[in-house]
């Protein structure tokens, strides 16, 4: 088998074998890259979109809504601060609110945080580390049996990266 025929199995070897490796290439720059990110839990987010459907209707009937910005503090935006309201705008006192924050620039960086009750609706932690930029807080919001969830957006002035250098507002 030494004819003139007899390499193109070796040919598609070779490209399967360098097509193979390129994915695997791809796969760990993509996996290292702080800015790339997977969300958790997707297939089960989308079989329970109904759920997430009739969540949507529970804060609309509720009627709450939130407001989030990095507060003053030693140093500058060291504090999350969340504010829950009601429809009329009155402050949401006596719940337990939990978010999941993350900077855009660094999404698979999230930190899962509580937040401890201050008066007139504020709710307040110790900002995660990260870069200035535009943040998204997902926040959960429980009072007795009154679930209210919602995403916000929210920037940050400059801050320095965990590690690296500081970031330009």
């Amino acid at each position: 088998m030494t004819g003139r025929g007899s390499h193109w199995p070796v040919a598609i070897v070779c490209l399967l074998l360098g097509g193979a490796g390129a994915n695997i290439g791809l796969m760990l720059v993509a996996t290292r890259d702080a800015s790339f990110s997977v969300e958790p839990d997707y297939y089960r987010k989308a079989v329970e979109w109904d759920r997430t459907m009739a969540q949507e209707e529970r804060n609309a009937a509720l009627g709450w809504s939130a407001s989030a910005r990095f507060g003053e503090g030693i140093p500058a935006g060291s504090r999350l601060v969340v504010r829950v309201v009601d429809r009329a705008g009155a402050p949401i006192d006596g719940a337990r609110v939990s978010v999941e924050a993350f900077a855009s620039a660094r999404a698979s960086q999230v930190a899962r945080l509580t937040l401890e009750a201050e008066p007139h609706g504020i709710y307040a932690a110790p900002a995660p580390a990260g870069p200035g930029g535009l943040w998204e807080i997902r926040l959960t919001v429980t009072r007795g049996d009154q679930v209210f969830t919602g995403v916000v957006g929210v920037e940050r002035a400059g801050a320095p990266i965990a590690g690296g250098p500081a970031s330009q507002p």
